[in-house]
């Protein structure tokens, strides 16, 4: 039992050494299966209602830098009944169509009111959102663009496996080395022991008492021992 429990506190403590050098990250599936994590949703504003102005019979737009495969979700409310086009490019392609020449459009909705939309971009870099007036007066809307993370956190017992076990390997180490050392006798066990070797005594037949080698009557009850 000794040796066992020696050889789990040493594995142990090997492994919460291990997650200390490569990070408790490894632990993930684990914690997935075992049902030790947790999700959430974060929304990061990156535009926040901002009022925008689109002149008549012409555009405006404005940038945002994104990063790529990160969901991205915006909102267009337009003032009163009106519509405008809504596009979105990156910034060769809109360099191209201020041109005049072939471009391609990340998204597009050519009459927008009341509108909300989601897009995931590609590639990270800088993106132009377009607002095009094609009537004669001008139009107002408030713009408003946010992007959309998935977090997912393992458990404070998952995160801080590495130190839980390295704890749990040393506790069970010392156990295993301190159950099998031997007690130590005390001086006088030494002097007690050393003492019956040297003059190793009998006992009375009929009290029990010790009685020296050769004695033939009991101190005690005065009987023979003969």
């Amino acid at each position: 039992m000794r040796r066992l429990t020696l050889a789990i506190g040493l594995l142990i403590l090997i492994a919460g050494l291990y997650l200390v050098n490569q990070g408790t990250a490894l632990l993930t599936p684990v914690a997935e299966v075992t049902g030790q994590i947790s999700r959430g949703v974060s929304v990061t504003p990156v535009l926040s209602s901002i009022l925008l102005s689109v002149p008549g019979s012409n555009y405006t737009y404005v940038t945002a830098n994104l990063e790529g495969n990160v969901k991205t979700i915006g909102m267009i409310q337009l003032e009163g009944e009106s519509q405008v086009g809504f596009y979105v490019m990156n910034g060769g392609n809109f360099s191209q169509w201020r041109h005049g020449n072939p471009s391609t459009v990340v998204f597009a909705e050519p009459d927008v009111t009341t509108y909300n939309f989601t897009f995931t971009p590609v590639e990270s870099g800088v993106y132009y959102f377009i607002f095009s007036n094609q009537d004669s007066s001008r139009k107002n809307l408030i713009f408003t663009l946010s992007t959309v993370t998935y977090t997912m956190a393992p458990s404070p017992f998952i995160q801080h496996a590495d130190f839980e076990l390295v704890l749990l390997g040393i506790l069970l180490t010392v156990i295993g080395i301190k159950t099998g050392k031997k007690p130590k006798k005390s001086w006088k066990e030494h002097e007690v022991t050393a003492s019956k070797e040297a003059n190793p005594l009998t006992e009375c037949k009929f009290c029990g008492k010790d009685l020296p080698p050769g004695e033939l009557f009991c101190s005690s009850c005065r009987r023979s021992q003969s």
